[in-house]
Parts: C-alpha cells; sequence; structure tokens
C-alpha cells in the first residue's frame, strides 16, 4: 500500500483514553492506497508517526535491611508488578486498508481495517506482588 499524503493515519488518537472499541475504528483507511497494477508500492517499512498507544507498566518496591549478630543480616522486601493494574487494548487490525469493515447484529464492529478486539487478551499483566524475605550470615 501507498501512503497518501495530507490523511491523518488514525481516526482517534490512540493516547486519548476516548476509544471504545465497541463502537470505533481506530485506523484511516483513506491514507493509504493501492498501487497501480504491477507495480510495487513505494511506501516505507516503518513511520515515526504511525505507533499504537503508548503501554507503561509501573513497578514498585520497597525494603528494609536490619543488622543482626555480628555481621549477619536479616532482609525484607515487598516488590509489586503493574502497581496501578493499567490495562491496554490490543493493537488494532492493520492488515488491509481495503478490508470490508463488518459488523454484529447490535451495530458493533467485529473486523475491518483498524478494529480493535475488545474480548482479546492484552499482553499486560495483572497485578501482582512478592514479599521477599532473606537472611545473610
Amino acid at each position: 500500500m501507498n501512503r497518501v499524503e495530507g490523511q491523518p493515519l488514525f481516526l482517534k488518537d490512540p493516547n486519548c483514553g476516548c476509544i471504545d472499541p465497541r463502537k470505533d475504528f481506530v485506523l484511516n483507511p483513506a491514507a493509504w492506497s493501492d498501487p497501480a497494477p504491477g507495480q510495487f508500492g513505494t511506501s516505507a517499512a516503518y513511520y515515526d508517526d504511525y505507533r499504537w498507544q503508548t503501554q507503561v507498566q509501573e513497578n514498585m518496591s520497597v525494603g528494609r535491611r536490619f543488622s543482626a549478630v555480628g555481621t549477619s543480616t536479616f532482609e525484607i522486601r515487598a516488590e509489586f508488578f503493574n502497581i496501578f493494574n493499567r490495562t491496554y487494548l490490543v493493537n488494532p487490525t492493520s492488515g488491509n486498508a481495503l478490508a470490508t469493515r463488518t459488523f454484529n447484529s447490535l451495530g458493533e464492529p467485529t473486523g475491518g481495517f483498524g478494529y480493535v478486539n475488545p474480548t482479546a487478551t492484552p499482553l499486560q499483566l495483572p497485578r501482582s506482588g512478592q514479599i521477599v524475605a532473606r537472611f545473610e550470615f
């Protein structure tokens, strides 16, 4: 596919927090055009402005070290992963800009270019934590 100059790549900003995958498509099919028959596409392999939403994961650790008898020490530490339990949308379908957009009987998107599957599990892990105790002697 060739990129069409002047057309935005996204219909909605991926970082706005306003995307409802049960109503919205996020990629703009008008931003891409088919090359002429028998011709190669002229688009670049990668674009700096064609990125999905920022997906951060905050981790936190707290700990304390206690001195014991002689050179012995006791350390206790709590580690939390994805502490704010953030969830993210999976990447939109982006294989074919000419793909027909499909809808179910309720009018919700079920496929097509720019479709975000709301039932797919993102790679983001749920919040978890662990406690570690260590005794050195």
